[in-house]
């Protein structure tokens, strides 16, 4: 059966699990070697060190809202012409993508290497942390042209039916990561430099896997050259799609930049520092629950685009009872065991493990609620609604969480800061919730009104 036509007839919860299992084992994989960097970082070059890459990590947030831009929003589009038995048109906007993403990847990479002493001052990089930060962030800039064709060629290949290639991908790149990393840390002492070069080649690994897969022509979408072409009608399609999660990356670069400013007043290098592990234990969950939206999205984007509205409404279903019981599950056991995690990053650093652990408990408190924003944002823009999406992703990053920093914070210090994520979760989630209730009614009408008519 064609791969792209199993979306619209496989038992959901099987179809659910063969896209969405892969995609959350190549994210947490992706999430993981994070996790191993820091950790890494951690006990081979110190606090200071992992204080310096925390306070780099809105960069990083920054290049990957382009690459979603780009990524995401061609996904997007490419299951929704699938779903219409539209390929030309797939393989068009594939060629597209392809064209404005190699341009925009080139000027970033130019801008970043020539402005980062600049962007390094504005993210209020302090003399000690400073030759630190330089190194990771100057290497991120020089290989950003890899995270772009990395992110485009995994979400195109799961787009279009193969999620399990997807996430070979990732296991390789990450097994090259986790090779890597010791030796460029502790036998070549390359300090904070060693990790982000760790972390580029790995991404190499996945385009080139990617490439070789498109190039032998093993999946549905091929190049082909009179597609890498600059078609803008296209392309504004793919940049409305993409902008939901391209904006919550760039409003997420803002919210850290601004997180990391009050830590640095507050607390010192050390609170940043206990930042940078409660970063790494969270984006485990996030990405997690973004490996359920990816395999959950081409099932919604497919089936909404052939008019099956029942199986969309029974997919996202699916997806937000089993994410939300994983994650609640997933928080109770790093509140339990916060301490021994904290110590796998600092073990003879007890003032950093005590800030860190202590931290960790508070900042993850209302964690599961996240599972229910990113999957609603990722159903707007699987139906092709970015401007909900992006609402949705906004107001969490930007117009509830800073105002909710500063005020904590004021009051309560550092202890405020840990505040400032469990009251925006509930807020955000209770706005997630108004947009998704009536977007439920308007898809209940439509299923209500196809079963009338049979």
């Amino acid at each position: 059966m064609d791969r792209a036509k199993q979306m619209g007839t496989k038992p959901i919860a099987r179809l659910l699990a063969k896209f969405a299992i892969p995609s959350i084992f190549s994210l947490v994989l992706h999430a993981m070697y994070n996790i191993v960097d820091r950790i890494f970082i951690g006990r081979g070059v110190g606090s200071l060190g992992l204080a310096g890459v925390t306070l780099c990590f809105p960069m990083l947030l920054f290049i990957f809202a382009f690459c979603l831009l780009f990524s995401s929003g061609s996904a997007s589009l490419i299951s929704l012409l699938l779903g219409k038995q539209e390929k030309d048109k797939a393989e068009q906007v594939f060629g597209n993508t392809f064209a404005i993403m190699t341009i925009t990847s080139v000027l970033i990479t130019f801008l970043g290497l020539w402005f980062s002493e600049q962007i390094l001052s504005w993210m209020s990089v302090g003399p000690q942390v400073y030759p630190y930060a330089k190194d990771y962030l100057q290497i991120l800039f020089g290989g950003s042209i890899f995270f772009f064709y990395g992110f485009f060629l995994t979400f195109i290949i799961r787009a279009e039916g193969n999620p399990v290639y997807a996430t070979l991908m990732m296991v390789v790149a990450t097994v090259v990561n986790l090779i890597l990393d010791p030796i460029f840390i502790f036998i070549m002492h390359m300090g904070t430099g060693g990790a982000a070069l760790a972390t580029i080649i790995s991404e190499a690994v996945i385009v080139l896997m990617g490439l070789l897969y498109i190039m032998r022509k093993q999946g549905l979408l091929h190049i082909r050259r009179k597609n890498l072409n600059f078609n803008w009608p296209n392309i504004g399609q793919i940049v409305y799609l993409g902008l939901s999660p391209a904006l919550m990356d760039i409003a997420a670069s803002i919210q850290v930049t601004i997180l990391n400013s009050r830590l640095v007043v507050l607390g010192g290098d050390i609170a940043v520092a206990a930042m940078g592990i409660i970063f790494a234990i969270t984006s485990l969950i996030a990405l997690f629950t973004f490996g359920m939206a990816a395999g959950m999205q081409p099932i919604i984007g497919y089936n909404y685009g052939a008019g099956n509205y029942r199986r969309v409404k029974q997919t996202f279903s699916y997806a937000c009872g089993s994410t939300l019981f994983i994650i609640i599950m997933a928080v109770i056991l790093i509140i339990v065991f916060s301490r021994q995690i904290a110590m796998l990053f600092c073990k003879s650093d007890p003032g950093l493990i005590d800030l860190s652990s202590h931290g960790l408990r508070i900042f993850i408190f209302m964690y599961p609620l996240v599972g229910i924003q990113i999957l609603g944002t990722r159903y707007f823009q699987a139906i092709g609604k970015g401007v909900h999406a992006v609402l949705i992703g906004v107001s969490r990053q930007l117009f509830l969480f800073i105002p909710i920093l500063y005020v904590l914070s004021a009051v309560w210090g550092v202890e405020g800061v840990w505040l400032s994520s469990p009251v925006t979760e509930v807020l955000a989630t209770m706005v997630t919730m108004l947009f998704l209730a009536r977007e439920l009614k308007l898809l209940n009408s439509k299923i209500k009104a196809q079963s009338e008519t049979v």
